[in-house]
């Protein structure tokens, strides 16, 4: 997964709101980013311990939230229960949270989730084919998930048949979970673009893979 974006309309790819330095972030900052701490034991919990040896400081998207704390803890409530506790497994969230950023453009929302899939099972070559706009190759059940996002984003709701096929592989609150993550994470890689987001220092280098249609 290498980066190949190209910023045009912001070559010195600046932010346009800029990542709080921690030393500023005030005490009700702090507060509202608890809702994003991850149940321990979990693959996210995980994920954060292992970043915490590299650096020790919050992700850019959460720095940029820091300006706006209340703001921040009512979004990451509602972020909390799709990431952590929602009704669909793991790699279902995944697929379905990468596949927005691909449609979305949203480098940031990709690369950040990317790291995140390999931690549910999603493998190096199927998380790069989620930047692909296709689901020739995958399993029945991913590549009916991937249709389902690929519709909301296309045509803004699902068609009959595609009802259909959702309420044969999942239950009503799945199916509820899997329509909220898609909005919520697509929520995230508009605001993501609109701030011109910055990848993390640790992810810089990646991004979406090299034959991406960017």
């Amino acid at each position: 997964m290498d980066s190949s974006a190209d910023s045009t309309d912001n070559p010195a790819n600046q932010p346009r709101i800029a990542p709080l330095a921690l030393p500023e972030w005030t005490p009700e900052a702090f507060a509202a980013m608890e809702p994003m701490r991850p149940p321990a034991g979990s693959a996210y919990d995980k994920r954060k311990a292992d970043r915490k040896q590299q650096v020790r400081r919050p992700n850019n998207a959460l720095s940029v939230m820091a300006h706006y704390p209340e703001l921040a803890k009512a979004f990451l409530e509602f972020n909390r229960h799709l990431l952590y506790f929602n009704t669909l497994p793991g790699r279902a969230i995944e697929l379905a949270v990468l596949r927005v950023a691909w449609l979305r453009r949203s480098e940031y929302e990709w690369v950040q989730h990317a790291a995140a899939a390999l931690e549910v099972g999603l493998t190096d070559e199927e998380i790069d084919r989620t930047a692909v706009d296709s689901v020739e190759g995958w399993a029945p059940e991913d590549a009916l998930l991937l249709r389902a996002v690929d519709e909301l984003h296309h045509d803004h709701r699902w068609c009959d048949s595609t009802w259909d096929e959702l309420a044969e592989a999942f239950d009503s609150r799945q199916i509820m979970d899997l329509l909220f993550t898609v909005g919520a994470y697509d929520t995230l890689a508009v605001a993501f673009n609109c701030f011109d987001l910055p990848l993390d220092p640790e992810l810089e280098g990646k991004g979406f893979p090299g034959d991406a249609e960017v």
